[in-house]
């Protein structure tokens, strides 16, 4: 079963309340330790987000189900942010946005796409390699003395 939605870039400014709370929902209930720095963030952030980055987004029925922010290096394009509203999970949304970020990124020229994501969360590592990411790095976040993320890679 796969979700009916659409995808495109967000450019209107008026809908930066209703991308806010997909995102902060969609991290406020992730069990990762530290918590996601995306719960600190405000809307004027995500305001700022826009002006500098690409925000694709998953509509249904004219509702945001999903959105990526994606920023654009010197080698890369680097996708965070991913959300996808809890009602239409594992139903293809987390997917689309990906692949139309590889499409951005080759719109843009970049030869690779990258993104970080918590160790503990497995379904999105599991996701993410289903894509053809691979693992290139480990972190700690501070004051942890075990690798707290990961940094993936995806050559286009």
């Amino acid at each position: 079963m796969t979700a009916d939605f659409t995808i495109s870039r967000l450019t209107d400014t008026q809908r930066i309340g209703e991308l806010h709370a997909l995102v902060t929902g969609a991290f406020r209930n992730l069990q990762i330790d530290p918590p996601s720095g995306v719960l600190k963030e405000t809307e004027g952030d995500f305001l700022d987000r826009l002006k500098s980055e690409i925000v694709l987004v998953a509509e249904r029925d004219a509702d945001l189900i999903g959105g990526v922010f994606c920023a654009s290096r010197p080698d890369s394009l680097y996708v965070g942010r991913l959300a996808v509203r809890g009602d239409v999970r594992r139903l293809g949304v987390a997917s689309g946005l990906l692949d139309a970020a590889k499409d951005e990124a080759l719109r843009l020229g970049k030869n690779k796409v990258a993104l970080s994501t918590r160790v503990s969360l497995t379904s999105n590592i599991a996701l993410f390699s289903k894509h053809g990411f691979v693992m290139v790095a480990e972190t700690c976040h501070p004051g942890f003395l075990q690798p707290t993320s990961w940094d993936m890679e995806l050559r286009l």
